[in-house]
């Protein structure tokens, strides 16, 4: 693993999940990077079905024994007659969480990869962490490799004319010593090219962790990208008192901000 003052062998690096001296003196959650990104910890096993009717799992590969994909993440496709593994594709490096799959019409499946972390006190604040990404495989082969600018990463979602939206999180101290929350978050379109992706655009989502999107239908647009937010932290900078936020995202990557209260 790559994270500075926190290599380890070990397979998840967890830090303490309680903040004491709260308000009242009452502990605090301190929620997981990956929670507040709209997946649970230990990431999401699941499943996507192909328009030919291939099954796509993102799983661990039994972990029998050290070797070469111990603490490694696997996408396999499955034939939908006789559940037989046509392919499979182990990610190359260890500690990572991988999103759940989803598959474009071309047959491509893409994911995103993150870092295996739970944030609480205390961190170092030299800390590095890894770059999430995402991944494009096809055919059991990696078509290509976006690398964010933040270590964490939602699940993709597909858009119209092939285009993969996704939310990206970083994190850091804002403005005062203590638990380390969303420093900024972002939202990312992005556009297959066969051989590399290109950013079709990128919003600023502010200091807040956000869920990953949903691309629906719209009474006034052709379509919309969904995505919530909110606050995660006790101090200044960190979003406390902003409350929930929907953004709403248009074809042409305008966004409406809808405060819920």
């Amino acid at each position: 693993m790559r994270f500075g003052s926190l290599r380890s062998k070990t397979r998840f690096v967890l830090l303490p999940a309680l903040l004491t001296g709260g308000l009242g003196g009452m502990p605090l959650q301190v929620a997981s990077a990956q929670g507040m990104m709209g997946r649970p910890v230990m990431g999401e096993e699941t499943v996507a079905v192909g328009t030919d009717g291939v099954i796509y799992v993102v799983a661990s590969p039994p972990q029998r024994r050290m070797g070469p994909e111990f603490g490694r993440v696997a996408l396999f496709a499955l034939d939908p007659g006789t559940f037989r593994i046509r392919w499979r594709y182990v990610l190359e490096d260890e500690d990572l969480l991988a999103s759940r799959p989803v598959v474009g019409t071309d047959g491509t499946v893409y994911l995103t990869v993150s870092e295996t972390m739970e944030l609480g006190p205390p961190l170092d604040p030299a800390t590095t962490f890894r770059n999430a990404r995402l991944l494009a495989v096809r055919g059991g082969m990696l078509k290509w490799v976006y690398e964010f600018d933040a270590p964490f990463a939602s699940h993709p979602a597909l858009g119209p004319e092939g285009l993969i939206f996704v939310t990206v999180g970083a994190v850091g101290p804002v403005g005062m010593p203590g638990p380390w929350t969303f420093a900024r978050s972002s939202f990312l379109a992005l556009e297959d090219r066969g051989t590399s992706a290109a950013v079709r655009a990128r919003l600023d989502l502010g200091p807040r962790a956000v869920s990953a999107p949903v691309v629906s239908s719209h009474p006034t647009l052709q379509w919309a990208v969904y995505v919530t937010g909110a606050g995660t932290g006790m101090g200044p900078g960190m979003g406390m008192g902003q409350g929930t936020v929907l953004f709403v995202i248009s074809p042409d990557f305008r966004m409406t901000s809808v405060l819920l209260r």
